[in-house]
């Protein structure tokens, strides 16, 4: 691919923390089937939990969007003052609403 050809999610990064590693080169997959260069996955129940809520926190500070596709209940992701009114997509994601999600927040900060 050219610059020319360049899509504009070629320019954007996005990191997948998904503890279920099929699904989460299923999403690795996906999202970079559509031009979007991607970091990760976390591959191991420890190791997205440990990164979820101290990742949200860094990116809400930074200005940063992000959605959730996350089975977890939506009264308890609530009281997480972090995840609170975060997008959830839910499980199981269907990959082109995950796309067409990370597509609308990328839109919307740019």
């Amino acid at each position: 691919m050219n610059q020319s050809d360049a899509s504009p999610a070629s320019s954007r990064t996005i990191l997948v923390v998904e503890d279920e590693f099929f699904i989460a080169l299923e999403i690795k997959a996906a999202l970079t089937s559509v031009g979007y260069k991607v970091l990760g996955p976390a591959s191991s129940v420890d190791h997205a939990l440990e990164r979820v809520t101290p990742v949200a926190i860094q990116l809400k500070a930074l200005g940063v969007p992000f959605v959730l596709a996350s089975a977890a209940d939506p009264g308890a992701l609530a009281k997480n003052a972090i995840l609170a009114g975060v997008r959830n997509l839910g499980k199981p994601t269907d990959m082109r609403q995950l796309a067409s999600a990370v597509a609308e927040i990328a839109v919307g900060e740019g």
